[in-house]
């Protein structure tokens, strides 16, 4: 009879580890599934974000009065940074015409850091 005693708790046991074992494979199932909902939200908002339609950025421009008063120099001098390319324009009949973003390359081209002389002590 101890036999048979022996057998059946450890039967019931075992069915409890198995019915232990079984709950913590849904728990860890219930946490895997969250998991994969908040990821699959943040790529869809990721997607959204980049198909999402571009606004098309504003060009900013001046013409060659402004130009040349920005720049400080003569009309003959921006006539002669057109001709050989120191700065980018277009011209629409008459009229010059320069991108800002072209004007801050051509300062930025140019640009030289200021050296230190003697240098500190």
């Amino acid at each position: 009879m101890t036999d048979y005693k022996t057998h059946l708790e450890k039967f019931v046991s075992d069915i409890y580890k198995k019915f232990d074992e079984e709950k913590e494979k849904r728990d860890s199932l219930k946490i895997i599934d969250r998991n994969y909902e908040k990821i699959q939200k943040q790529l869809d908002e990721l997607v959204k974000a980049i198909n999402k339609p571009k606004v098309p950025e504003q060009i900013q421009i001046i013409d060659n009065n402004n130009f040349i008063d920005l720049m400080g120099i003569s009309q003959k001098t921006a006539q002669s940074w057109r001709d050989t390319g120191v700065v980018s324009f277009s011209q629409v009949g008459n009229k010059i015409y320069y991108k800002v973003s072209d004007v801050q390359e051509l300062i930025n081209l140019n640009y030289h850091k200021a050296k230190v002389k003697g240098g500190k002590k």
